[in-house]
């Protein structure tokens, strides 16, 4: 997995006061000095869990070490305000110490690690804080160049993932037999039209023209829902007219794309299941819970928050956005708030995203309860169609309305 190193520079960053971080930024030459100055801080007071040398090698007097100061000064301002505002710490705080997070955690705080739900790393934080005594803050940090981009991404997971457990074993057979079904559809399809020239395919099964495992590997060297050409242009040529892999993103882009549209009825009829899913593994809605829950916590106060920095280098000057920051406990009131109206949740086809997206081969859609959106959704395939779609999911402007207190539901 590729480094992200905002979280390097916002954790750096932590060390300052805000005036400090202000000048840092009044131009290029002042940020560079304070990259400088700020890989020597975090050599002494940053703890890595891996890849401590990638980080620090990467702290550069460098444009691309400047842009990512930007975005992690920005995530650092808003933090700061966060652990004042909503836990109480003194203005303007400086930490005492960070850990970066990742495949390995830093002794201190790996016992802040929470296996859940089928994840290893279900408390998502990318690096902790720690102010004075016992209390720790995890960040789950994302980045923007600046305040009207889209918001990034808060999860990118397989579409299976989101139902962990033997309870739901039947909901999953149930979609895997529904992809399996659409794509072997195409296979046919595709060997009626010439694309691909499949020996026999009226005697193959459904599951074996997706799967493909008993392909013949020297004519078709992956399944061929996979194939990136076809017989005529070659089946590895992607630029054949009649390419395979055109053929079948032509057929996931259209607008009422009969695999989506199932999907989509499928998560609808569930929508109780796939909703608090959905709302638990994007939001870490138990982490809390899962925390409180292990004795050897109890007296270690622990802070969680998604945050975003905004940063870029504009006409070679540094540019810091006003990032965001939503704690935990806000969301957990917000979807309260949510939770005293007693209409079910919905999930529904973002018909506007997806006409804007026709060539797409991706579904766009929200998850709402009492008329208020809370998440902004995509499912999409990447590289592979035999692999399950990925899902990417946001927080909706409607949702966000509600954690600054601005009520948009109906009791």
């Amino acid at each position: 997995m590729a480094l992200e190193y905002s979280e390097v520079m916002a954790a750096g960053a932590m060390f300052y006061s805000n005036r400090e971080l202000d000048a840092a930024t009044e131009d290029l030459l002042t940020l560079f000095d304070w990259i400088s100055e700020t890989r020597k801080k975090v050599e002494r007071n940053v703890e890595f869990g891996s890849s401590r040398n990638e980080f620090i090698r990467f702290m550069q007097p460098t444009s691309a070490a400047a842009r990512e100061a930007c975005i992690g000064i920005s995530a650092a301002k808003e933090i700061k305000s966060w652990m004042t505002s909503q836990h109480g710490e003194v203005s303007d705080i400086k930490a005492t110490k960070v850990f970066l997070t990742g495949n390995v955690w830093p002794s201190e705080v790996d016992k802040f690690r929470v296996t859940a739900f089928g994840f290893d790393d279900y408390n998502a934080s990318d690096f902790i804080v720690r102010t004075n005594g016992k209390h720790y803050y995890g960040i789950s940090l994302k980045k923007k160049p600046k305040s009207t981009a889209p918001d990034p991404t808060l999860i990118n997971k397989a579409f299976d993932t989101i139902l962990n457990g033997s309870k739901f074993n039947t909901v999953k057979n149930e979609i895997t037999q529904l992809r399996t079904t659409y794509f072997a559809g195409l296979v046919r399809q595709a060997n009626e039209d010439g694309i691909l020239d499949i020996e026999n395919i009226g005697m193959i099964s459904d599951e074996e023209l997706f799967q493909a495992k008993k392909r013949d590997k020297k004519v078709f060297d992956r399944a061929y829902i996979n194939i990136k050409g076809s017989v005529s242009g070659g089946y590895d040529n992607d630029k054949a007219p009649d390419a395979m892999r055109k053929f079948v993103n032509k057929e996931l882009s259209k607008q009422n794309n009969i695999l989506y549209s199932q999907l989509v009825q499928y998560m609808n009829s569930q929508a109780k299941i796939f909703a608090n899913s959905l709302i638990d593994l994007v939001l870490k809605t138990q982490l809390y819970s899962e925390l409180s829950a292990n004795v050897n916590l109890k007296n270690f106060n622990f802070g969680y928050a998604l945050v975003t920095g905004v940063g870029e280098l504009k006409k070679g000057l540094p540019v810091v956005g006003k990032g965001s920051a939503y704690d935990l406990h806000t969301i957990l009131k917000g979807l309260n708030e949510l939770a005293a109206n007693n209409s079910p949740y919905k999930i529904a086809v973002d018909i506007e995203k997806k006409a804007a997206t026709i060539q797409a081969a991706k579904i766009f859609f929200k998850l709402s309860k009492a008329g208020v959106p809370i998440l902004d959704m995509e499912l999409r395939y990447k590289g592979t169609f035999t692999a399950q779609p990925q899902f990417f999911a946001t927080i909706t402007p409607e949702f966000k309305q509600i954690l600054s207190e601005k009520s948009l539901v109906k009791k």
